[in-house]
């Protein structure tokens, strides 16, 4: 036999002895679960505690920065001198566990001069809508509030 009969034997017999395989494959993906990020730009209210410059009930607006490795800044408003347009800020660090969330700063520009306020407090996160309830904040020197804020950015 010459070499091109025997070549076209093999070739032959390979194609008789394959089959098509009509099996569906079905796609798996996959999901990732990310864990709710809490950083950001969050911004809402802060209801003032008896004892302040101003009627117990006043509301001001209140904003958090949240950045990762665990810092944060927050810009307030509040009432000092007579004026209830005076921006209070003050950077610190954050803590969320489960959905407690936590915090503790000290502010950068306390009205009135003296030493800058140490103030902490907590919230409860809700990943579902992205709002920090339930907030209260503490400062050791005096005074104290309730807050809420929502995720804006």
């Amino acid at each position: 036999m010459s070499l091109a009969i025997v070549c076209t034997l093999i070739i032959i017999n390979s194609q008789m002895s394959c089959s098509k395989d009509n099996t569906t494959q079905i796609k798996k993906d996959t999901i990732y679960k990310c864990s709710p990020n809490i950083q950001g730009l969050w911004e809402g209210t802060y209801t003032v505690g008896a004892g302040q410059g101003v009627p117990a009930g006043t509301q001001f607006y209140f904003s958090f920065s949240i950045y990762p490795g665990g810092k944060l800044s927050y810009k307030s408003k509040g009432y000092y001198n007579g004026s209830a347009e005076y921006i209070n800020f003050a950077d610190g660090t954050w803590t969320l566990v489960g959905t407690q969330f936590n915090f503790n700063v000290i502010t950068i520009n306390f009205p009135g001069g003296g030493a800058q306020h140490t103030q902490y407090g907590s919230a409860t996160f809700n990943a579902n809508d992205f709002t920090l309830s339930n907030g209260t904040v503490t400062d050791p020197a005096g005074g104290s509030a309730t807050w809420t804020m929502t995720r804006v950015n």
